[in-house]
C-alpha cells in the first residue's frame, strides 16, 4: 500500500487569531485505514506576530512498519498582513524504507521566485502571484469560508518541490456528517487535476471554524478516506 498519495492530497491555515477571519490556533488528529494498516495525522495551526505556522506529522501503523518508517512531516509558514495571506516559506520531509526526501523552499515574492533545495540539490522556479503550497490552501479556503467570499477561487497554482501545478477547485455544497466529534454541518470543497484523474475533497466544519474534518483522495479508481478524531485548541 503506497501511503504518499494520501499524505501528498492531504496532504488541507501573534499569540492570539489575529483577525476574525482566522481561526483559533488548534491541533486536529486524523486517521485513515486501508490493507490492515493505519495512518494517522496530526495538523496544527499556530500564530507568530504577522505570520501563521502549519504544520502536518503523518505516520502508518500496521504490518507495513515491518519493512521500516513510512512518515512525513510538513511545515509551511506564511505571511499575514493587510495584503492577506502570502506563502513564504515550506519544508517537506518523508521517510520511507531505503528511501528519503527532504525539500525546503523559500519564496522571494519580489523577483517571482521560488529557490530551494531537494535532499541537497539547489532547484529554482518562477511563481505566480498567489502561489500556494499543500497546506496554505487548506487555510485559505478557511478564511474565504469564514468571511464569506462570494467569489470562491475557482482555481489555485501549487507549488510542488521544483514544479508549480494547476488544480481546479470547486465548492461542491453544504453536508452533514457523522463525525468522532458529533454531527456537523460542513461545506465540501475539492481540489482536481483532470489531467492526472488525482482529485482531494475536504468537508469544513461551520461550528468549527471551519476546520476540515474530513478529506477524501481520489487516484487511480480508489478513494481513501481520512477522518477527524480529535482536536485541541490551544
Amino acid at each position: 500500500m503506497c501511503w504518499k498519495p494520501i499524505i501528498a492530497g492531504i496532504a488541507l491555515m501573534l499569540a492570539a487569531a489575529p483577525a476574525l477571519a482566522m481561526p483559533p490556533p488548534y491541533t486536529a488528529f486524523y486517521e485513515a485505514f486501508a490493507y490492515g494498516n493505519t495512518l494517522k495525522t496530526r495538523s496544527s495551526v499556530n500564530y507568530e506576530p504577522g505570520r501563521v505556522r502549519m504544520s502536518l506529522d503523518a505516520r502508518v501503523v500496521g504490518f507495513l512498519r515491518l519493512f521500516g518508517r513510512f512518515e512525513l512531516s510538513r511545515e509551511t509558514i506564511i505571511y499575514n498582513g493587510p495584503e492577506g495571506l502570502r506563502l513564504l516559506e515550506s519544508h517537506h520531509s518523508r521517510t520511507q524504507p531505503r528511501r528519503s526526501r527532504e525539500v525546503h523552499t523559500r519564496i522571494d515574492w519580489e523577483t517571482g521566485v521560488a529557490e530551494g533545495t531537494e535532499n541537497g540539490e539547489r532547484f529554482s522556479v518562477p511563481v505566480n502571484e498567489g502561489t500556494l503550497d499543500y497546506l496554505s490552501v487548506l487555510l485559505v479556503i478557511m478564511q474565504e469560508l469564514r468571511t464569506g467570499v462570494a467569489e470562491p477561487r475557482q482555481s489555485v497554482e501549487i507549488i510542488e518541490r521544483d514544479r508549480v501545478r494547476a488544480y481546479g477547485v470547486l465548492r461542491e455544497g453544504t453536508e452533514r456528517l457523522e463525525t468522532e466529534l458529533g454531527r456537523l454541518d460542513t461545506v465540501k470543497v475539492t481540489r482536481r487535476d483532470d489531467d492526472r484523474g488525482i482529485g482531494l475533497s475536504a468537508w469544513f466544519a461551520r461550528d468549527l471554524h471551519y476546520i476540515p474534518v474530513r478529506f477524501d483522495y481520489e487516484a487511480d479508481g480508489r478513494v481513501y478516506v481520512l477522518n477527524i478524531t480529535g482536536l485541541d485548541w490551544h
